[in-house]
């Protein structure tokens, strides 16, 4: 499972994959937003890939909705931006690739998941400047067509060893986090918040652009 192997670096043809993850709340939004824009483009949309997952909507744009590891590894090795919801497995999968992703958390009073740890998360992540945030749809167009016309703004800084070390621990404390029982986060009691502020203090943190 490949994108169509021509004009990889042309500017009007960046190659989008966009990943709903594997919850069982459908992620309709993040589905609808991406049609809504392609109708605006409808030039784009052999250029997007969207892993859709349980949301009862489909992409007007080849997708699949799951895909097994390599091919999801195939897809995001070709990318040019990567837009996902708020995982961290998702979000890492862009970091490992040198990529900040355009982000659309799940909201749980949308029925998108079980409660906001992911919208939590993903503010103080923002706050790094390795993620782009998008909550409402003008947000998501906007930081669509900026990475369309330059990419810089969607790559990590300081590419290398260093880099690749920011992107280790970043991992290794979002796995930590995610692999702890749920009872560990309630929202009220701030421990998610606390954990997540554990990352933007570590010193092996750089930040993006």
């Amino acid at each position: 499972m490949t994108f169509p192997p021509d004009e990889i670096s042309s500017t009007a043809t960046r190659r989008v994959v966009v990943m709903v993850g594997t919850d069982h709340h459908p992620f309709d939004r993040l589905i609808n937003w991406v049609n809504d824009w392609l109708y605006a483009h409808p030039d784009q949309t052999e250029r997007f890939f969207v892993q859709w997952g349980a949301a009862s909507r489909r992409p007007g744009c080849p997708g699949g909705q799951f895909l097994e590891v390599d091919e999801l590894a195939t897809l995001l090795d070709q990318a040019d931006i990567v837009i996902c919801h708020g995982g961290p497995g998702a979000i890492s999968d862009a970091w490992a690739r040198k990529m900040v992703p355009i982000v659309v958390p799940r909201s749980a009073k949308l029925g998108e998941h079980v409660d906001d740890h992911q919208i939590d998360f993903c503010d103080e992540i923002a706050a790094l400047g390795r993620i782009e945030l998008a909550y409402t749809f003008p947000e998501f167009s906007s930081l669509l067509a900026k990475a369309e016309s330059d990419l810089s703004r969607f790559r990590v800084l300081n590419s290398g060893s260093g880099a690749d070390q920011a992107v280790a621990h970043l991992g290794g404390l979002i796995e930590e986090l995610v692999s702890r029982p749920r009872r560990l986060f309630p929202i009220g009691e701030g421990r998610w918040l606390r954990y997540c502020r554990r990352i933007r203090r570590s010193p092996h943190i750089t930040t993006g652009s």
